[in-house]
């Protein structure tokens, strides 16, 4: 036990000091996020995935079946769709390693009548917490927390991205089933190999591996979307945890990768979650443009009004009325209504916008920890291997500048680590520290 203690000391006293390397930048009052998350260094996901890839434009998708994933043990995950505990051994883990002084003590939300957030009580227009439900507030109060993504900054750029996938049919209707994955991924690759960011629900990637693999191979790119789907200010700050850990886990152990980014269900999200995503190394991403497909499938909307907004959206760009600045849509791969709804709609919004993945309209190649994957931007479409080489020789900075997507409008280009990265000062990758971390954990669980 003493031998577990003093290690544990001394990996303390490594880890501080290897966050706490500061390059001069103050933007984030010198709050920051793990860089490649320690907690998940030990899993390494699929052998392919270990030297990373480099993704160009132009680069052809194969339409196939997919293929099956084996030696996955579900046995180690929380029960898919259902709230994942917080007393778990590696859960602990990672609220060992969170400083909690960063997270402001905003109390969980309440439900009301049939699972409504309760608002009355709230002050909207002070908005102490920048709560996104209440007010759609992006900038938080805190100075060391980024600006919501909501949009892409050039005028013209449509950030196709997708929701609560991978998308799998548990009925046994034939009918049904064929608009499971990869049809989908087939019919972005029939159209003009056309990538998009896809936020991904953890329980679901573990369900469906062989999706969430195919979709990565193609070139889109993966951001987390919670294990269960809940309204996250709803939950403890224990709770809020466990659901971006096992997210987190399950891509990393499925994917190979560790994303810097989430999007919280229903867009629901405040000071206190987003300075927790923050710190386990993930920048909040909400969108501008909300098609309301998620409410086909139940009939709380029907096609006529989601088409509406379609339409208005392609006249006003047609009209050279919508020149401000590009979009982040809410989208969904989540029922057979909003599938039918990308066919319908992707080749019409291929005509009027530059349609690409969220992080190429930001201009940042990294989406992931392990910047040995890089993808295309708007000032390189296509990444060279040099570009690749350097950035697994020389880690590219990490600056977590909080400007806004509006503040960058112009600058793009230069700063796409300072408008995506959530470290500034830290630059230390899975190695000595991290390798002891789990070290000591076994040691802790031994003795």
């Amino acid at each position: 036990m003493r031998l577990a203690v003093a290690l544990g000391l001394t990996l303390s006293y490594l880890i501080s000091t290897a966050v706490s390397d500061d390059t001069g930048d103050k933007t984030i009052s010198g709050i920051l996020a793990v860089s490649s998350p320690a907690w998940l260094a030990e899993f390494r996901g699929p052998s392919e995935s270990a030297n990373g890839h480099m993704f160009n434009v132009e680069d052809s998708i194969k339409t196939s079946l997919l293929d099956t994933v084996n030696g996955l043990d579900l046995s180690r995950y929380p029960q898919p769709s259902k709230r994942p505990p917080v007393d778990d051994p590696e859960v602990k883990a990672v609220l060992d390693q969170l400083d909690w002084s960063k997270v402001p003590k905003i109390s969980k939300r309440r439900l009301v009548g049939e699972g409504e957030l309760d608002m009355q009580s709230y002050d909207t227009k002070a908005d102490p917490d920048c709560w996104w439900s209440s007010t759609t507030c992006k900038e938080p109060k805190l100075d060391y927390i980024p600006e919501d993504i909501s949009f892409c900054p050039r005028a013209g750029d449509w950030g196709l991205n997708y929701d609560d996938g991978p998308f799998r049919v548990w009925s046994k209707d034939a009918a049904e089933q064929k608009w499971q994955e990869p049809r989908l991924y087939n019919y972005l690759a029939e159209q003009n190999n056309q990538k998009a960011t896809l936020f991904y629900i953890g329980s679901n990637v573990i369900s469906f591996p062989e999706a969430a693999q195919r979709a990565l191979k193609d070139g889109h790119t993966i951001c987390s979307h919670t294990w269960s789907h809940p309204l996250m200010t709803t939950l403890t700050n224990e709770e809020v945890v466990s659901e971006l850990y096992w997210t987190q886990k399950a891509i990393k152990e499925v994917l190979g990768i560790t994303p810097k980014c989430w999007r919280p269900p229903f867009g629901d999200v405040d000071d206190r979650v987003r300075a927790i995503a923050w710190l386990m190394g993930m920048r909040t991403i909400i969108w501008d443009r909300d098609t309301n497909d998620w409410g086909l499938a139940s009939q709380s909307i029907n096609a006529t009004e989601v088409d509406g907004y379609y339409k208005e959206w392609l006249d006003s760009r047609i009209d050279n009325e919508d020149n401000e600045h590009g979009h982040i849509t809410l989208q969904h791969e989540s029922s057979r209504e909003t599938v039918e709804m990308v066919e319908k709609w992707l080749p019409k919004l291929q005509e009027q916008f530059n349609v690409m993945p969220i992080h190429q309209c930001l201009n940042d190649p990294y989406p992931y920890w392990e910047d040995n994957w890089v993808y295309p931007t708007i000032d390189n479409p296509s990444p060279g291997k040099d570009q690749l080489q350097a950035a697994s020789a020389d880690k590219h900075p990490q600056s977590g500048d909080s400007s806004s997507s509006s503040e960058h409008e112009d600058h793009a280009s230069d700063n796409h680590d300072e408008q995506f990265s959530p470290s500034s000062a830290n630059r230390y990758t899975p190695s000595t520290s991290i390798v002891l971390l789990f070290f000591v954990a076994s040691l802790l669980t031994i003795f």
